[in-house]
Protein backbone atom coordinates (compact mmCIF):
# COMPACT_ATOMS: atom_id res chain seq x y z
CA UNK A 1 0.00 0.00 0.00
CA UNK A 2 1.20 3.67 -1.08
CA UNK A 3 0.83 6.19 1.70
CA UNK A 4 -0.87 9.07 -0.15
CA UNK A 5 -0.83 12.31 1.16
CA UNK A 6 -3.84 14.33 0.52
CA UNK A 7 -4.20 18.26 1.12
CA UNK A 8 -6.02 18.97 4.63
CA UNK A 9 -9.38 20.58 3.68
CA UNK A 10 -9.82 23.41 5.31
CA UNK A 11 -13.32 24.02 7.05
CA UNK A 12 -14.40 27.52 7.25
CA UNK A 13 -17.22 27.74 9.89
CA UNK A 14 -19.32 30.77 10.43
CA UNK A 15 -22.11 31.90 12.27
CA UNK A 16 -25.41 32.73 10.65
CA UNK A 17 -24.78 36.20 11.67
CA UNK A 18 -21.39 36.11 9.60
CA UNK A 19 -23.28 34.61 6.80
CA UNK A 20 -25.79 37.37 6.96
CA UNK A 21 -23.18 39.96 6.98
CA UNK A 22 -21.10 38.76 4.07
CA UNK A 23 -24.17 38.36 1.76
CA UNK A 24 -25.13 41.53 2.43
CA UNK A 25 -22.06 42.93 1.78
CA UNK A 26 -22.29 41.59 -1.99
CA UNK A 27 -26.07 42.03 -2.10
CA UNK A 28 -24.96 46.08 -1.74
CA UNK A 29 -22.09 45.98 -3.87
CA UNK A 30 -24.23 44.34 -6.81
CA UNK A 31 -27.27 46.78 -5.97
CA UNK A 32 -24.23 49.80 -6.29
CA UNK A 33 -23.03 47.87 -9.61
CA UNK A 34 -26.82 48.01 -11.22
CA UNK A 35 -27.67 51.16 -9.96
CA UNK A 36 -24.08 53.20 -10.94
CA UNK A 37 -26.35 56.61 -12.29
CA UNK A 38 -28.31 56.56 -8.30
CA UNK A 39 -24.85 56.07 -6.90
CA UNK A 40 -22.97 58.73 -8.62
CA UNK A 41 -25.81 61.47 -7.33
CA UNK A 42 -25.64 60.29 -3.81
CA UNK A 43 -21.83 60.13 -3.89
CA UNK A 44 -21.96 63.72 -5.84
CA UNK A 45 -24.39 65.04 -3.29
CA UNK A 46 -22.83 64.02 0.00
CA UNK A 47 -19.57 65.78 -1.18
CA UNK A 48 -21.36 69.21 -1.73
CA UNK A 49 -22.75 68.60 2.00
CA UNK A 50 -19.39 67.95 3.25
CA UNK A 51 -17.60 70.75 1.72
CA UNK A 52 -20.38 73.14 2.88
CA UNK A 53 -21.36 71.85 6.67
CA UNK A 54 -17.33 70.77 6.87
CA UNK A 55 -14.71 71.70 5.25
CA UNK A 56 -11.46 70.57 6.91
CA UNK A 57 -13.09 66.95 6.78
CA UNK A 58 -13.99 67.90 2.95
CA UNK A 59 -10.04 68.84 2.64
CA UNK A 60 -9.12 65.55 4.91
CA UNK A 61 -11.16 63.80 1.58
CA UNK A 62 -9.63 65.34 -1.04
CA UNK A 63 -5.89 64.74 0.59
CA UNK A 64 -6.49 60.94 0.87
CA UNK A 65 -7.69 61.15 -2.85
CA UNK A 66 -4.50 62.59 -3.77
CA UNK A 67 -2.56 60.23 -1.97
CA UNK A 68 -4.79 57.50 -3.09
CA UNK A 69 -4.10 58.79 -7.02
CA UNK A 70 -0.40 59.21 -6.09
CA UNK A 71 0.37 55.71 -4.45
CA UNK A 72 -1.66 53.51 -6.17
CA UNK A 73 -3.15 54.76 -9.55
CA UNK A 74 -0.29 56.77 -11.15
CA UNK A 75 1.88 53.72 -10.18
CA UNK A 76 -0.04 51.48 -12.50
CA UNK A 77 0.06 54.26 -15.20
CA UNK A 78 3.80 53.89 -15.40
CA UNK A 79 3.96 50.74 -15.30
CA UNK A 80 1.69 49.67 -18.61
CA UNK A 81 3.66 53.01 -19.54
Amino acid sequence: MENIIEPLEIIIRMTPAERFYKNHLKNVSNYQKRNSEKMRLKNQAYAKKIKEDKPEKYKEMLERKRQYYLTVIKVKKEKTN
